[in-house]
């Protein structure tokens, strides 16, 4: 992802301002901190469905719904 014009495709302006401040704090490019943000996403735990009540694992929400 490139550092200059990625948001105009993928989110708000004052989103993309907030990512590139966050990133700069951290000394991360923003595509590192992408990366770490959704790896941390994927670690497996239980979520509750919020449509049938039902606990799956994080990684298997998404067939679920």
């Amino acid at each position: 992802m490139p550092e200059k014009g990625w948001y105009s495709l993928t989110v708000r302006l004052s989103t993309a301002k907030a990512i590139k401040e966050i990133s700069n704090d951290k000394k991360l490019t923003v595509d590192e901190l992408l990366n770490e943000l959704i790896s941390t996403v994927q670690i497996k735990k239980l979520l509750t469905c919020s449509l049938c009540g039902v606990k799956v694992k994080s990684t298997n929400m998404s067939i679920h719904m």
